[in-house]
């Protein structure tokens, strides 16, 4: 039985796996921008058979089947629907069992505001597991970084979506690649760095835990470049490179590979130790100015972490959460 890389046992189909390089890249370009910089680049899986919806749709039954919560549908059908703000809940689809939901949005993908998310879909199909560890070990290849031994949580995201659906402005703390394998998207990155775009508390507040935090301002419109993908080619995001993402006029079929990683990790503690700071009426100092601060916020922070953490929340947010308790009652205290 095979054993992917984070050590979770698996069970799926036979089908055809690619023989030869998945990546296709330029290694100086690789190593010079791997996580600092976005940049495309091509793969084979979209020749695979091993991403077509059919395929998709039957792991999607599986991962229902095991009531999991990694499986995420959006059905909006404006005719029928019942309207709750801009959006529109099908009263007759949320009804249904989840596996009649599934084939009810599979056939509706073709509308607009359609969309399936399986999540960790290494941990459900034998073969989606093989693809990731060969992606890793050529990622390792091209990059010159030891990512397995650095990282602390990978997960493999399937995305099928109906045209022109867009994903809102907004960063992510894991280093990514996305994979196009049907239909095409635009996907806009902004530098990782640019603190005038996303300033440094709306970094806080995004590993306080608040999704929401960073804002989107159409006049910096301009400081981020547009990237449209086709099958078979793939755009790298460095983490913290606030995005945006929208489908073109088609169904869209994509492969979201996060790794979460220990360097990544220090500087988060940073930034969450400067939230607590920040709440406390002090003004904290941004990571990379001061190595000797940045080292004592990580050394403290970091004495919470989760110490076997089995999934993303666990691994990213742990701290603040053990932290929020104590801080907020301390808050109540000198407002008496």
């Amino acid at each position: 039985m095979f054993v992917p890389i984070d050590g979770t046992a698996l069970a799926g189909t036979s089908t055809q796996l690619p023989t030869d390089d998945i990546l296709q890249a330029c290694s100086k370009e690789f190593k010079s921008n791997f996580n600092l910089h976005p940049f495309k680049f091509n793969h084979t899986l979209h020749r695979s058979g091993l991403f077509e919806i059919p395929r998709i749709v039957e792991l999607a039954k599986r991962m229902i089947e095991k009531n999991d919560n990694y499986c995420a549908l959006n059905f909006k059908h404006g005719s029928v629907g019942t309207k709750f703000g801009d959006s529109y809940v099908d009263a007759r689809l949320s009804a249904m069992p989840e596996s009649e939901r599934l084939d009810e949005t599979v056939s509706h993908l073709g509308e607009n505001g359609t969309w399936i998310k399986l999540v960790r879909v290494q941990g459900y199909d034998s073969e989606y597991a093989q693809v990731l560890d060969r992606i890793t070990s050529e990622l390792e290849s091209l990059s010159g970084f030891p990512l397995r031994k650095d990282m602390t949580w990978v997960t493999m995201t399937l995305i099928l979506s109906s045209p022109n659906i867009a994903t809102p402005f907004h960063l992510d703390h894991e280093t990514n690649f996305l994979f196009q394998v049907q239909g095409s998207k635009d996907v806009c990155l902004f530098p990782a760095t640019d603190r005038v775009l996303v300033p440094d508390q709306e970094v806080e507040n995004y590993y306080s835990g608040d999704f929401d935090a960073v804002l989107y301002r159409q006049e910096m419109q301009d400081r981020g470049t547009v990237f449209r993908l086709a099958p078979g080619e793939v755009v790298h995001h460095p983490s913290l490179a606030p995005h945006w993402v929208k489908n073109g006029d088609n169904i869209s079929v994509s492969i979201s590979i996060n790794y979460c990683m220990k360097c990544l990790e220090k500087r988060a503690r940073v930034y969450q130790a400067n939230y607590f700071l920040r709440r406390m009426g002090l003004k904290p100092m941004p990571p990379g100015l001061s190595p000797l601060r940045d080292s004592l916020k990580w050394t403290v922070i970091s004495t919470l972490e989760h110490r076997n953490p089995t999934t993303f929340s666990e691994v990213v947010h742990t701290p603040v959460n053990r932290l929020k308790v104590p801080v907020n009652a301390v808050r109540r205290l000198v407002r008496r």
